[in-house]
């Protein structure tokens, strides 16, 4: 039976993380997002193509379901170029730079305060994975 003396000394406890997964994460949440939105925004996105495309979003003091659709899609990607410099900087054995998972728990932490039953929480454990990585080698 093994013992807690029996363990090997690793200067204590880490917590488990996708160390060096961290940017394709982010890059295939982004992908995900743009996908999801071909599907949830379809006839919004016909709309817009119906109305020509240009200024066919006008903006009031809300914004259109199309408006939601659009910026939808350029979140998702955003999400895929910062995973793909997350990726490169991974790749040439850099550390991640803390500040974007700060933004993107940040992020998550206003969005999902805002709208409680939404994805906004994914940006958290996004941001917590990124956070983690840019210690992981600090």
């Amino acid at each position: 039976m093994t013992t807690v003396s029996d363990m090997p000394k690793t200067g204590g406890v880490k917590v488990a993380s996708a160390a060096g997964a961290t940017g394709l994460l982010v890059l295939l949440v982004g992908v995900g997002h743009v996908l999801l939105a071909g599907l949830l925004f379809a006839d919004q996105f016909a709309s817009i193509a119906s109305a020509g495309v240009l200024g066919s979003i006008p903006f009031g003091e809300r914004a259109s379901d199309e408006a939601a659709a659009i910026w939808f899609t350029v979140n998702g990607v955003l999400l895929v170029t910062l995973g793909q410099l997350a990726r490169l900087d991974q790749r040439l054995g850099r550390t991640l730079p803390a500040s974007p998972g700060w933004l993107l728990i940040g992020l998550g932490a206003i969005g999902a305060a805002v709208a409680p039953v939404s994805g906004f929480y994914v940006y958290i454990v996004l941001g917590t994975l990124w956070v983690s990585d840019s210690r992981d080698r600090a």
